[in-house]
């Protein structure tokens, strides 16, 4: 199960096995395991199941199959095409999502791509978040520069930027098709930013330098400082310049 190299050994699944915690080269769960208490590694890879009752930390990590973190996990970089589930904090450097990830507590990082579904009950703070999938966050996205393509519901209590740009999927055939099965709609109640273009977005507050309500957009009320621009098919109730 453990192969010494560079003086850390090697934590390797094959079938169900138990394991403790401890300082490892590299994780890499092919089967079933457990690990009890906390794993330091240069790198996982989980292409099976693992659960680990503590914190994860580490350089990288590739979870392709199932993954659930009982503590905090700190990674400078995470790729999940599988499901990741954090029972506390998830820190890191650059985060891809390209399956299902679900977070306790609060994120932080440099870059966030969501290519599939993320949902964190806390804060999300990042320079750059992109998303072209569904995700929903439970206080503050934050990030420098938000850009959003609607696939899917998308929610967040707040959110805040420089630049923020929520657009909905494309006019091609099989984006008026999906339309009509998903929700592609972003839900939230507050928005500031310097920059802000919105379509298909539901909010109370938007806030902001210069703003543009794109199409579909049902907004209570528009505060901008220099300019703001509206499509004919959305509603705002109340339009205030600062």
């Amino acid at each position: 199960m453990q192969n010494e190299n560079n003086n850390k050994p090697d934590l390797i699944f094959h079938g169900a096995v138990n394991a403790t915690g401890g300082v490892y080269n590299k994780v890499d769960v092919q089967g079933y395991g457990k690990i009890n208490g906390n794993v330091e590694c240069e790198s996982l890879h989980c292409a099976g199941h693992v659960s680990i009752s503590g914190d994860l930390t580490g350089s990288s990590a590739r979870v392709e199959g199932n993954a659930s973190i009982k503590g905090k996990v700190k990674m400078e970089t995470l790729s999940v095409y599988g499901q990741l589930d954090v029972a506390d904090d998830l820190n890191f450097t650059s985060l891809k999502v390209g399956g299902n990830v679900k977070v306790q507590g609060n994120m932080a990082g440099e870059d966030v791509k969501v290519l599939g579904s993320l949902k964190t009950a806390g804060d999300c703070e990042a320079e750059v978040f992109r998303a072209n999938g569904a995700f929903s966050i439970g206080g503050l996205l934050n990030a420098g520069r938000i850009e959003v393509l609607l696939h899917g519901s998308c929610e967040a209590k707040e959110m805040g930027g420089e630049h923020i740009e929520v657009r909905r999927t494309g006019n091609s055939t099989l984006g008026k098709l999906l339309k009509h099965f998903l929700n592609n709609t972003l839900s939230v109640e507050t928005i500031e930013g310097d920059e802000i273009y919105l379509e298909n977005t539901k909010a109370r507050v938007v806030r902001g330098n210069k703003i543009e309500i794109g199409p579909d957009c049902e907004i209570d009320l528009v505060e901008y400082s220099t300019e703001c621009k509206q499509d004919p098919s959305s509603q705002i109730k109340t339009l205030t310049k600062r």
